[in-house]
């Protein structure tokens, strides 16, 4: 398979598992709300926040640090040199993970009193072991990334979700029938994060079995390029690492602009307590969900992108990493694009489908187009990190942490809600557009728009057209028929998604944004799939 066709391969994979990882993290909510109730739901989710920080802090973007160091040792033929960069994190990320157990563990009654609830601690507890298993686990896979395989990496994340999910829902159940109270019941919940972590680091464990000649090269081949010592690798990892751990604080940090000032703002401008709380649900629980699960397949990009670049520029072969980049702003745009006009077109019919009724509606119409401008953020900074830039990322998206601050300031009080999706909008696209600058600065590179904006935007045009044609026309057949509203509005929503999705399909073929080299690339399908698009002559 050429390199070309692996960098596609590895991206759509990890695509895949992140929809279907977000999809089950999406639905299991439903089902341990109506389990362990409202109380019960809010102590589960008093310890994951407290979890995901320290998750964060213990891992410190190494993965990613790994990915791109052991790319580059293995495009210089440095083996040696790619394994000793897994082991040293590998060290470093288990310690790291045992000082973050003890914290969480020995700190739960402390931490139980931040968040306001006693009762937590048992919830804080049960989750706590799962920092004793993912450190480690997330350097296995970024290792791996580095090799560009990202099967491992989108197995296990699969089924560490499923077991996740399973554990979730059963544990607390038996735990209320058990006669035990709803705090036992969400520390069932919160001890899934351990049961799909280990079952993840099993799966791994089996990937590294069956691929050992990858970690056996130093026994086998000689080093082209002498070895870095220790101290220096140690240091190489952290230098990338802490940026990237930032990046990855600065989106919750600008979710928490929105939780310190939406809801003051709509209450100063007149609203209710009660409602201001209703309204800011509409923005965090149905808007912003929605638009952030198209931008998984962004994030996959990103993952697959970062140890292609890296190891393109390690051997100083600009044009191959040039192209990598290229490739992966166009897979971004013709995701993002068609995404984004779809929500805004769809958003009632999938409010209605997804949450019982349409108060949302208007609220996603407005932050539909941040699905295009994260994706676009999500991949560029890949492209900047890869490269080498690691802080440019972090502080353009301190930048439009900061302007959705002042945006929130000055829409909030004259559109409500929808100014505060607005003003997300704004900011991925300011955080976005300096990405963009700062590659053009740093590389000289010049994205061919014809191919990155003009096509995309016919095909997404053609298919806007298809989506309002079948939304005018046939909705209300579906409202009509025997169907239950519900039932009616999420037979419909499918029904316009897969002929909005087959016009977009045959309008990029027809424009030439799609090639056989692209269609090729889809894991399984994709050659028998290239061969039949030829034959009947939709493809050269």
């Amino acid at each position: 398979m050429s390199e070309r066709n692996l960098f596609l391969r590895g991206a759509l994979v990890l695509a895949v598992a992140g929809i279907l990882s977000k999809i089950m993290g999406s639905v299991y909510t439903i089902f341990l709300q109506n389990i362990i109730g409202d109380r019960g739901m809010g102590l589960f989710q008093m310890a994951y926040p407290i979890y995901s920080t320290l998750l964060i802090l213990s891992t410190a973007g190494f993965p990613v640090a790994v990915s791109k160091f052991v790319a580059e040792h293995i495009a210089m033929g440095d083996y040696r040199g790619a394994k000793k960069v897994f082991r040293a994190a590998s060290v470093l990320l288990f310690f790291s993970g045992i000082a973050c157990f003890l914290l969480l563990w020995w700190g739960a009654d402390w931490f139980a009193q931040v968040v306001g609830d006693p009762d937590s601690v048992f919830a804080i507890k049960a989750i706590a072991p799962a920092l004793l298993i993912v450190p480690v686990m997330a350097s296995i896979r970024g290792y791996f990334q580095g090799w560009q395989q990202m099967e491992p990496t989108a197995v296990s994340q699969v089924a560490e979700q499923f077991i996740r999910v399973g554990t979730i829902i059963s544990v607390s159940w038996m735990l209320l029938q058990w006669g035990y109270g709803e705090e036992w019941a969400a520390a069932g919940a919160a001890f899934g994060a351990v049961t799909g972590a280990f079952v993840s680091l099993a799966i791994l464990a089996g990937y590294v079995w069956r691929k050992r000649q990858l970690f056996r090269h130093d026994a086998r081949m000689p080093n082209r390029v002498p070895v870095e010592p220790n101290k220096q690798i140690v240091r190489k990892l952290f230098y990338y690492a802490i940026p990237v751990s930032l990046g990855a604080l600065v989106v919750p940090l600008m979710n928490n602009v929105d939780v310190i000032t939406v809801g003051n703002l709509l209450k100063q401008s007149g609203y209710s307590q009660e409602r201001a709380t209703e309204l800011f649900g509409l923005l965090s629980g149905r808007a912003f969900k929605l638009m952030m699960l198209p931008a998984t397949i962004a994030t996959a990009i990103a993952a697959a992108l970062m140890p292609a670049i890296a190891s393109a520029l390690a051997v100083r072969d600009i044009r191959t990493a040039c192209d990598r980049m290229e490739l992966a702003m166009r897979m971004t745009v013709l995701i993002a694009l068609p995404s984004s006009i779809g929500l805004l077109l769809l958003a009632r019919p999938i409010d209605i489908m997804l949450f019982k009724d349409d108060s949302g509606t208007a609220t996603i119409m407005a932050i539909s187009f941040a699905t295009l401008f994260s994706s676009v953020q999500l991949t560029t900074s890949a492209i900047l990190q890869g490269m080498g830039y690691v802080y440019l990322p972090v502080r353009n998206l301190l930048v439009g942490g900061g302007c959705k601050f002042g945006f929130n300031l000055l829409l909030v009080p004259v559109w409500g809600i929808e100014g505060a999706a607005i003003s997300t909008v704004l900011s991925f696209f300011v955080s976005a557009l300096l990405n963009m600058w700062d590659i053009y600065r740093r590389s000289g590179i010049v994205f061919d728009l014809r191919l990155l904006v003009w096509r995309p935007f016919v095909a997404s045009f053609l298919m806007g057209i298809a989506s309002y044609v079948v939304l005018r026309e046939g909705l209300p057949v579906f409202l009509e028929s025997e169907l239950s509203e519900r039932l009616a509005f999420a037979c419909f929503t499918l029904t316009a998604i897969g002929v909005a999705g087959l016009v977009y399909g045959l309008a990029l073929l027809a424009s030439g944004s799609l090639t056989k080299d692209d269609i090729r690339s889809v894991p399984r399908v994709g050659p028998q799939l290239a061969h039949f698009l030829v034959r009947v002559g939709l493809i050269r």
